[in-house]
């Protein structure tokens, strides 16, 4: 089963106006202090982010109890500096200054998250959310923090939620179906990745997770269909071939099979069991050479791969003839732990 999609951490830049709430002579400091400001997002937008940073500094030495420049610039350190100690010390100057501050809320829930500090986001997050009900961002965070903490039946309340505000949210469409899944709901998960893929028909890990699912029911028919549907949306995902290979396999379709386990050789090369496979079906095909050389290479990668020992024994034994070269292969995976009682009688025979 696929893991959870995990939420972004980049956070995104928008103006954002906040009322300074002050009067006489300090509204000319106001005023300065949102020139700089505008500056400093003109700055972002050029990815000068190093510029953008002086700027907000001396925004806030004007003035600074400046909650907007203390959260642009918590996103600039964190977004454009990668300074996060230091961007969760503005973006909590930007809350302690404006209470009701939910962006800045849930920004700060994106750095702690980003960091590691699961129980720091996931109270920044819930206050975001009380501050604004129908943040929906917030709440898909949210939801995945308390994922992430092992709270599985609040995280489903939570992805629950976003899905209210957003019931069209990929993340929290997926994320659900899979925490589903874990908790042996096998219907429900089915039920949202199915919306999902409704929703977009090119969603490859939805299409993946709904193979998993097939296949485990021994659905084998829906399982091909739906690992070729991932593929088809992305053709670089090797567990899909590889699964697809196993499929067609034991549906003696060699010439697919062949054509699957390839391809997750062409994305990795030093997939030993890969190769092993593939030497299997050359051998059924016929083509002696080339399984030869797909055993020899699975041995090559991986040294401890009992099954290739034994299957280069039952080739050389039965498709080449070579009793000698199909013992050496036999007392090699004899070593390494084999427990087939054929082979086994056979060295015993051959040592007397």
């Amino acid at each position: 089963m696929s893991r959870r999609l995990p939420i972004t951490y980049i956070i995104r830049i928008t103006l954002f106006t906040l009322v300074l709430g002050i009067q006489g002579p300090l509204l000319t400091w106001g005023d300065d202090a949102q020139d700089l400001y505008n500056r400093a997002l003109a700055d972002v937008q050029r990815q000068d982010f190093s510029q953008a940073a002086k700027v907000l500094q001396q925004a806030l030495t004007v003035f600074p109890r400046f909650a907007a420049g203390h959260h642009l610039l918590g996103v600039v350190l964190f977004n454009g500096l990668h300074q996060s100690d230091k961007a969760i010390q503005h973006l909590e100057q930007a809350v302690t200054l404006h209470p009701n501050f939910a962006r800045a809320y849930l920004d700060l829930g994106l750095v702690h998250q980003h960091a590691g500090n699961m129980p720091k986001a996931k109270l920044a997050l819930q206050k975001a959310v009380e501050v604004y009900p129908r943040y929906a961002e917030a709440q898909l965070n949210l939801a995945f923090v308390l994922d992430q903490m092992g709270s599985p039946q609040q995280a489903i309340e939570a992805y629950n939620a976003a899905l209210k505000l957003d019931p069209k949210q990929p993340t929290a469409l997926y994320n659900l179906a899979t925490l589903y899944d874990h908790q042996g709901n096998t219907a429900q998960a089915k039920h949202y990745l199915e919306k999902l893929t409704q929703i977009d028909p090119n969603h490859a890990n939805a299409w993946l997770t709904l193979a998993q699912l097939a296949e485990k029911q021994n659905l084998t028919s829906q399982a091909i269909q739906a690992y070729q549907h991932a593929l088809r949306s992305n053709n670089d995902l090797l567990e899909a071939h590889y699964a697809l290979g196993f499929l067609f396999q034991a549906q003696d379709q060699s010439p697919q099979a062949v054509e699957h386990f390839t391809q997750v050789i062409r994305l990795d090369a030093k997939h030993a069991e890969a190769h092993l496979n593939l030497g299997v079906l050359f051998a059924n095909l016929d083509k002696l050479e080339q399984a030869e050389k797909e055993y020899q290479s699975a041995i090559a990668i991986n040294p401890k791969l009992v099954e290739a020992y034994y299957n280069l024994g039952v080739f050389y034994e039965f498709y080449r003839k070579d009793t000698g070269r199909a013992l050496t292969q036999y007392r090699k995976y004899v070593e390494l732990g084999g427990k087939d009682e054929r082979v086994r009688n056979l060295l015993k025979k051959t040592s007397q």
